[in-house]
């Protein structure tokens, strides 16, 4: 294993998480499973071992915005794999209401996860790779940069998060890039229930604001993560998968 690529993505028992847990792990990489939800992270475990083996996959419990749990993850990583050579923050939760009803548990919730769990996480990754060259893809989203109603909280963490990766890129180079990631409209359990997608006048109110004429799926995301892994002359940069719903 120790001359396997491994990566470990926060947040990854279901969602785009777990798409890019299924995608790195048909590439040949060693996948690090991280969650919340026990029943999710182990339906996935057992589908990554049934397709290319147990010792090529491992899920570890850890609230992303926890320095002691993040750090006993990486150390678990490096224990089983040897190594650890891309970090993909994706861990990230909603918990929208308006900006006067806002309290400071629901704003301290979010940016937790969001912007403090992407800064712990990101230097528990360095400190775990001390050598050799490395990637941390953030997962921004547009509303970081134009906002939106009943989301302070999330809009305030990903236009941090935009600003983190700059100042990171900056620290880490040349050795570790470190790049943003913005999906939008992805046809997800959660983009679907957010925005009412079953419902046709949901659907095709989301639609006319795309200029690509339909929704983002899976693969759209996988094929500008594997853009952002092979840009070895890009770090601080933003890589924007949204359809043309909001151009940048």
């Amino acid at each position: 294993m120790n001359e396997e690529r491994v990566v470990l993505i926060t947040g990854s028992s279901s969602g785009l998480g777990a798409c890019l847990i299924r995608h790195f792990s048909k590439k040949g990489f060693g996948v690090v499973i991280n969650y919340i939800v026990e029943d999710e992270a182990e339906t996935l475990r057992k589908e990554i071992a049934e397709n290319v083996g147990e010792d090529k996959v491992m899920k570890y419990k850890a609230n992303a915005s926890d320095r002691q749990q993040v750090k006993a993850m990486f150390d678990a990583t490096i224990e089983k794999f040897g190594r650890v050579d891309i970090l993909i923050n994706c861990a990230g939760i909603n918990r929208d209401t308006t900006f006067l009803e806002m309290t400071d548990e629901l704003w301290d919730a979010v940016v937790d996860v969001h912007l403090k769990g992407h800064f712990i996480c990101g230097q528990e990754y360095v400190f775990h790779n001390t050598e050799r060259e490395g990637l941390i893809i953030n997962l921004g989203a547009a509303a970081g940069l134009i906002a939106r109603k009943n989301g302070v909280n999330f809009c305030a963490a990903k236009g941090g998060i935009f600003a983190l990766t700059k100042a990171m890129a900056l620290e880490l180079a040349p050795r570790i890039r470190v790049n943003c990631l913005v999906p939008n409209a992805v046809r997800t359990r959660e983009v679907i229930e957010r925005y009412n997608l079953e419902d046709e006048e949901g659907l095709s109110k989301e639609l006319a604001t795309m200029p690509m004429g339909r929704l983002g799926e899976y693969d759209d995301i996988t094929h500008m993560v594997d853009c952002i892994v092979g840009a070895k002359f890009s770090t601080g940069s933003s890589f924007f998968a949204n359809g043309g719903q909001y151009m940048h």
